[in-house]
């Protein structure tokens, strides 16, 4: 598990592929004097496990869901890479929970300063996933951990502060460029419970079940939402 706050920008030495799989090395001149091979770490917010350590290159397997999900497909030698190790028991949290799943990609949008802060506009590229687009919500974007500041349709923007924006691959990236997106995972839990329960609790004619005045589900009611946890 991370937080979405950033320790180093590190930059991408190697990447070979086979077959939608392969191996990333990034060259990491901080966090790699403490990394060990199995140790979790993000690497633009996929979580990738260490295979090995050379000369301050970090080596991480990815497996072809991996590749498939995020923005991989599209790395390349020289390509700057936000880096995050897992937390561990003793860290701060001070960004929001995150996994290192990606659940898809964004295509850079616009970029621009607005008095101290950099806008950054991102096209949801799955349009399917834009529910989870909840204004003022968290999102992981390259795996650092922002708030949506306004939503249009399957646009979203974010509002960058200076010191984040230098520290990270925002600054390097380039309009038209693709980034991973993480949604927040207590939005998503939210959601998709209450849309399966709304399914759930929805009425459908039942020859069967008139002739038997038998209706097994019906609308929600004060006693369905007492039941499943909604209200006490």
């Amino acid at each position: 598990m991370f937080t979405g706050i950033i320790k180093e920008k590190g930059e991408v030495k190697s990447i070979t592929f086979r077959s939608n799989s392969g191996v990333l090395g990034v060259y990491l001149p901080k966090c790699s004097i403490k990394s060990y091979m199995g140790q979790s770490i993000a690497v633009n917010g996929i979580c990738l496990t260490v295979i090995s350590i050379a000369a301050k290159t970090v080596y991480f397997d990815f497996s072809p869901e991996t590749f498939k999900k995020s923005s991989l497909k599209y790395m390349k030698t020289g390509t700057k890479v936000n880096i995050e190790p897992a937390l561990s028991v003793n860290s701060d949290i001070s960004g929001h929970f995150v996994l290192g799943h990606i659940d898809g990609i964004g295509k850079i949008k616009n970029k621009r300063q607005y008095n101290n802060a950099y806008l950054v506009g991102i096209t949801n590229n799955t349009p399917e996933s834009s529910k989870y687009l909840i204004n003022k919500g968290s999102i992981a974007i390259d795996g650092i951990s922002l708030t949506i500041n306004e939503i249009k349709n399957n646009d979203f923007y974010v509002s960058i502060i200076p010191l984040t924006y230098k520290f990270t691959n925002l600054e390097d990236i380039k309009i038209g460029e693709f980034v991973n997106i993480e949604f927040d995972i207590i939005e998503k839990a939210v959601i998709d419970n209450s849309e399966r329960l709304l399914k759930n609790s929805s009425f459908e004619t039942n020859p069967d079940s008139i002739n038997h005045g038998d209706i097994e589900r019906t609308k929600i009611t004060r006693e369905f939402l007492y039941e499943n946890g909604f209200i006490k």
